[in-house]
């Protein structure tokens, strides 16, 4: 960029009539190219990634994850709540 804090500014100072990629550019192609191609191929085999998803579901929710998660999620809550009464009782 030639002048600070201007993000919206060209990136090459070549001059006009040549064509030149800038890095913002050239990224925005890249990962366009891979989102379509992930896109056709959720499409293509749309009930083998449903399917794998069922099943890692499945597999999370009868490990006790859940229970894990939110007995930490209340203990924190709780020790949240508590250090807030305490902290208001000193003011």
């Amino acid at each position: 960029m030639r002048h600070r804090n201007n993000i919206f500014e060209q990136e090459t100072y070549r001059g006009t009539g040549i064509k030149a990629m800038s890095a913002v550019q050239l990224t925005v192609i890249i990962l366009s190219a891979i989102s379509v191609i992930a896109a056709v191929y959720i499409v293509a085999n749309f009930n083998e990634i449903t399917a794998r998803m069922a099943i890692f579901a499945a597999n999370i929710l009868t490990s006790g994850m859940p229970l894990i998660v939110a007995a930490i999620a209340g203990i924190y809550l709780v020790i949240r709540i508590k250090w807030k009464w305490r902290t208001r009782f000193w003011r």
